[in-house]
């Protein structure tokens, strides 16, 4: 992740290349994290196409068995995989496939259900975890997708996103830094139409 430089471009590639065929050899001994791993490496195209097993006959691989290389079907898969061991993050994660629809069909049904599981497991993982979730249950009780739309809902979520991101952000998570600015507006929004509902 460090290598952003253009210079770096093919080191950046090939390290990721090198991590998908480490985080293959994990899954295939069950290895949660491993599936959350390779799920962020297949969802966001890490290695820009050239994946290890995109280059392999179909099936030789531990997942989709005998199916042609999909990177969105086996970014669902493995985010599944995760999920359904209990990995808040591999919940949420999840819930942004079946948002975008990326592997699977898109659904904000899920993708809520997904976001408030994952809720329910980050209670022992880190601000980064629990904040991101904030942010996606506030954005759905928001805007009404897959759930009833309810601004005292989400207004609760965005604040507790907003402590989550700042606190990853303060420790040098700059990634964040996006993501809590639109948790810091999203509980403008919502306190600015609370104060119209109690006019």
């Amino acid at each position: 992740m460090e290598c952003i430089d253009a210079a770096d471009h093919e080191r950046r590639i090939d390290c990721f290349r090198a991590a998908e065929l480490l985080y293959l050899h994990a899954a295939m001994k069950h290895n949660a994290y491993a599936f959350l791993c390779l799920g962020y490496v297949y969802s966001y195209n890490r290695c820009e196409g050239r994946f290890y097993e995109a280059n392999e006959p179909a099936g030789i691989g531990p997942l989709g068995a005998g199916e042609p290389f999909s990177r969105e079907r086996r970014a669902f898969e493995c985010l599944e995989v995760a999920a359904d061991s209990g990995l808040a993050e591999g919940c949420y994660k999840l819930g942004d496939l079946y948002k975008r629809g990326m592997g699977c069909e898109p659904s904000d049904k899920k993708a809520f259900d997904c976001y408030l599981r994952a809720s329910k497991l980050a209670e022992a993982d880190g601000p980064v975890v629990w904040g991101s979730i904030g942010f996606r249950l506030g954005d759905a009780y928001e805007h009404g997708r897959g759930c009833r739309q309810d601004f005292a809902r989400a207004h609760a979520w965005y604040r507790k996103a907003v402590i989550g991101l700042r606190a990853a952000v303060t420790s040098g998570d700059w990634y964040y830094e996006g993501v809590l600015a639109r948790a810091e507006q999203g509980v403008k929004r919502c306190e600015q139409e609370l104060s119209l509902a109690d006019e």
